[in-house]
């Protein structure tokens, strides 16, 4: 019996070797580094930022190593138990570098081995020339960060240092940025209207007066072609932070109902979400006519919410089905790899011509699922449909910090996959273009003039 349970376990620890099939011949010796090479030197689009100006930084915020750790990587020391207040409050305190690691270091030692956290050790190594992040380090860290932004750090390290090609920023502020590379993408807040003060909000940044849904859906139309004129290239849906992701085809009469209750109410007072769904739904319907009309790309979010306290269920892209059933003709991007669905991801994107995969944001979530299902979706979804890099930061320090996440695992797929017979190296090679920068330029018409 003891010898059978031997024979069993054997026999699962070999079945991941066994699982890939040889359909090309066996690669010259020297192959890994020569497409590590190759992916290292790619000059990669970036589908997915939320940068800000550096300028905000040096008047608002303290340089010191804290700016390394407030956005993602201070989500994990936030679940590892430091209270948010705390937090916040090592942003703006003027205490020196090496008090402020005190009070944070009890949390830091109880998530560094996060990949979110992971990420910082890696640029602030590569970046700085600093192994680690503790108490004796953080001075040195800090004053070196001070430095670099006396210069003009923002584009050594999204020029030189990160060699990206085009960024596309999801953000309000264009007074930065180079505009040959920086590209836009657009919320729509029509689709989370709940009160009257929503609206009233919409009809002063547009100085219209919204009385009827008609007057809702011209608003929406005025502000959508004039983003489109101005260097936006798609559109982006986030509210799986607040709600599902099923959009229903209400009618319009349905809709209706639920502005005029919102238009006649006293009060700033918001409905609650089931009462405001068909709103909502009717709007977001009415931003995929203009995606449609204008053949502009849609983002959206799913799969995992920053942050902490929500419900990953209604992140699932599987709610999206029906969407991307009515509009056949609307590419839909669906970002974050979906984590943790990336098998029901695999299935939207190789069973509609219309969905798409940004890996925006996933390799520091968990490198290994983003290994795991890059392997998975290279077996099932065309390789054209594919985008592989967004870094999904505030700062260039995590976009140089999650991009050099990114070049090792998509090396170490293409690897395996060139190891295995699977791929040769050349194709390996053209799938990394692909996936890195091709890709990109094309589904979002990178090299078009807007309008």
């Amino acid at each position: 019996m003891k010898r059978l349970a031997l024979v069993v376990m054997a026999f699962i620890l070999i079945l991941p070797a066994m699982a890939q099939v040889q359909v090309r011949p066996l690669p010259a010796p020297g192959f890994e580094a020569r497409i590590s090479d190759f992916i290292n030197r790619i000059r990669v689009v970036d589908t997915h930022e939320h940068l800000a100006n550096p300028d905000e930084y040096k008047k608002n915020r303290k340089l010191d190593f804290m700016l390394l750790l407030h956005h993602y990587a201070d989500d994990d020391i936030k679940s590892a138990g430091m209270p948010k207040a705390d937090f916040e409050h090592l942003l703006t305190d003027r205490m020196p570098p090496v008090e402020k690691w005190k009070v944070i270091k009890p949390w830091w030692e109880g998530s560094f081995n996060t990949a979110y956290n992971r990420a910082v050790v890696l640029a602030v190594d590569s970046l700085f020339g600093i192994r680690n992040v503790d108490e004796s380090t953080v001075d040195e860290l800090s004053e070196k960060i001070k430095n670099a932004y006396q210069t003009d750090w923002f584009n050594t390290v999204l020029k030189e240092k990160c060699k990206l090609e085009y960024i596309v920023v999801d953000g309000e502020d264009r007074s930065f940025g180079d505009p040959k590379m920086f590209r836009y993408v657009r919320r729509y807040d029509y689709t989370n209207i709940n009160s009257k003060k929503s609206i009233e909000k919409i009809s002063t940044r547009q100085n219209l007066a919204i009385r009827t849904l008609d007057d809702l859906v011209f608003a929406l139309g005025v502000e959508f072609y004039c983003a489109r004129d101005n260097k936006c290239v798609a559109v982006k849906i986030g509210v799986a932070y607040n709600r599902i992701l099923f959009f229903a085809d209400v009618p319009k009469n349905k809709a209706e109902e639920v502005f005029n209750r919102i238009i006649s109410s006293t009060g700033d007072a918001a409905l609650s979400f089931e009462e405001v769904k068909p709103l909502q739904d009717y709007m977001t319907h009415r931003v995929l006519d203009l995606a449609k009309s204008t053949n502009t790309p849609v983002q959206i979010h799913t799969g995992l919410q920053a942050g902490d306290g929500n419900y990953i269920g209604n992140s699932n892209p599987t709610h999206l089905a029906n969407l991307f059933l009515k509009y056949p003709d609307v590419r839909f991007i669906l970002f974050h790899g979906a984590y943790p669905f990336g098998g029901e991801l695999a299935t939207l994107a190789k069973n509609f011509r219309n969905v798409y995969i940004d890996l925006c944001w996933l390799y520091i979530i968990s490198p290994s699922y983003t290994e795991r299902y890059l392997h998975e979706w290279l077996e099932t979804v065309p390789a054209n449909k594919i985008m592989a890099f967004g870094g999904d930061f505030h700062n260039v320090e995590g976009v140089y910090g999650h991009l050099l996440f990114a070049r090792q695992i998509v090396a170490n797929v293409l690897i395996k996959k060139v190891r295995d017979g699977y791929f040769t190296e050349n194709e390996a090679m053209k799938i990394a273009q692909m996936i890195f920068r091709d890709n990109a330029i094309e589904i979002l018409k990178l090299e078009q003039k807007p309008g």
